[in-house]
């Protein structure tokens, strides 16, 4: 009968915890939906496991709309990122691709994983990718999961991510991947409602 009994609180407390964990998620993604164009300074800190070595980088990111999203970095200048719709650009050192993320699966999932960060539609990525995800109000802000359910080749084990308490702007973003490696991103000087010349998000000629 204790056993029993035991088992119906923890079932109950386990409902309520996920209906406060959806709430959260709902106000960040909702929140999000009506924001304005972004303008933010970023700083990149990507770990390897194999040789404990940190990589520190740093620029400015750019959001606008729910499918555009451009990483400019200073250091070094000669790197970039850039999401338009189903373009998908990235330049690190010389070496410079650009991909159609409607014939490119693998480059689809990370454009979709970036910008569902970035614009806190976090809970309809879980559901994508078979990941565990939780929510709860810290003291840097609102804080959310990620955990994949399963292992794989590429993509991401954990994701975990910070949304300003009160902007509830991403702020902080780090992201495991199978391997170990990790890249986390913070973001600060953050600017809203600014005016972000369209060519920020075009790719670049060749």
């Amino acid at each position: 009968m204790k056993k029993i009994l035991f088992a119906t609180v923890m079932s109950l407390f386990a409902i309520v915890l996920q209906a406060q964990d959806n709430a959260l998620l709902q106000k960040v993604e909702s929140a999000n939906a009506g924001m304005p164009n972004i303008e933010a300074h970023f700083v990149q800190t990507k770990h390897l496991v194999a040789t404990d070595k940190q990589i520190v980088t740093e620029g400015t990111l750019y959001i606008a709309d729910n499918d555009k999203m451009a990483m400019y970095y200073n250091e070094p200048s000669s790197d970039l990122l850039v999401i338009n719709g189903e373009q998908f650009y990235m330049k690190q050192g010389k070496r410079a691709r650009l991909y159609n993320t409607a014939k490119n699966k693998p480059m689809a999932s990370l454009s979709n994983t970036l910008l569902s960060c970035v614009r806190g539609k976090v809970a309809d990525l879980a559901q994508q990718n078979n990941a565990d995800i939780t929510a709860q109000k810290g003291s840097k802000g609102y804080e959310v999961t990620l955990v994949s359910r399963e292992k794989k080749a590429k993509g991401y084990a954990q994701i975990d991510l910070v949304y300003d308490a009160k902007s509830l702007i991403l702020v902080y973003m780090k992201m495991t991947e199978f391997n170990g490696i990790s890249n986390t991103y913070e973001m600060s000087q953050i600017k809203t409602g600014t005016t972000i010349d369209a060519a920020k998000f075009q790719a670049p000629a060749k």
